[in-house]
């Protein structure tokens, strides 16, 4: 399992050809047999930077760098709905018609109070509820993959 960082790609622009680390990016995404998309929730939504990654995904990097590829959407806020409304957004995008990846159903996990619930050193997840939900998604999301794959 690799964890991939958004914060050196250039933001996206049509009128721009991609460079190296965003080609990479492109490159490190289809490859993967599954991806785990994880959000903070900022003003409703989810951050620019995250939009901008994944436009990089859409039809103009290729007809198939998302296309049915198993996505799992995870979010966390310091409010008390979890980034709820930035999972939402990061589903309509990914089943847009220009991504159509296979996005986990029923599998939310909802992290709410953030600065509560996270180590402030480590920033390891210290709510074991909020860590039992993560482990089940996570094997629920293993196993969507697999069957994918049949």
């Amino acid at each position: 399992m690799k964890s991939k960082e958004i914060n050196e790609l250039k933001p996206f622009s049509r009128s721009e050809e991609a460079d190296e680390v965003t080609k990479k990016w492109i490159e490190d995404v289809k490859a993967a047999d599954g991806v785990i998309l994880t959000t903070p929730e900022y003003d409703h939504g989810i951050p620019a930077a995250l939009k901008s990654a994944l436009e990089w995904l859409g039809s103009h990097a290729g007809p198939d760098v998302m296309k049915m590829k198993p996505v799992a959407v995870v979010g966390t806020s310091y409010g008390i709905q979890g980034a709820s409304r930035a999972q939402e957004e990061a589903r309509e995008i990914l089943l847009s018609p220009d991504m159509t990846a296979n996005v986990l159903p029923g599998n939310e996990v909802l992290i709410s109070g953030a600065a509560g619930n996270f180590d402030k050193e480590s920033h390891e997840l210290t709510n074991e509820a909020y860590v039992k939900q993560l482990d089940a998604m996570m094997d629920n999301f293993l196993a969507f993959v697999e069957q994918t794959k049949k």
